[in-house]
């Protein structure tokens, strides 16, 4: 009776590891075990990692937008000065053609107007300028230290 006893126990405790056992393997099928299942935890891992992996990717994207809006932002600042500064010579440049068609004007009246006499004085100027500018070149005297 003793060994009956004894082998109903065995038994008996050997149903209930086996029920354990297909309970896991059941748990671990479906993932709903503890953990879940080996794979179930390498897809949530994967998935995490290229999720902070996107967010990081995001996160640098945002900062170069930010980057380029500001660097646009820039250079419409200082193309606005450009056509700011184009216009301004521009006026300054039709002003200046005005005064030489002016001072054109006015030499072609006095040529008209006047005999050869006004010729060699403009010559005579012209030489005399260079000859004060080579005379100056020419005795220019290095800087003593």
């Amino acid at each position: 009776a003793a060994d009956a006893a004894t082998a109903s126990a065995v038994i008996s405790e050997q149903s209930g590891y086996m029920r354990n056992r297909s309970e896991m393997s059941r748990n671990r099928g479906n993932g709903s075990g503890l953990f879940g299942s080996a794979d179930q935890r390498v897809a949530d891992t994967n998935r995490r990692l290229m999720e902070q992996q996107n967010n990081g990717k995001i996160s640098a994207l945002e900062d170069q937008v930010s980057r380029l809006k500001e660097l646009t932002i820039d250079i419409n600042a200082e193309v606005e000065e450009q056509n700011r500064l184009l216009g301004d010579m521009g006026g300054e440049m039709s002003s200046a053609s005005d005064l030489l068609q002016q001072t054109l004007g006015k030499l072609g009246v006095m040529l008209n107007s006047g005999g050869s006499s006004h010729m060699v004085y403009l010559i005579g100027f012209i030489v005399f300028s260079f000859l004060v500018i080579y005379f100056i070149m020419t005795h220019k005297r290095a800087p003593t230290s």
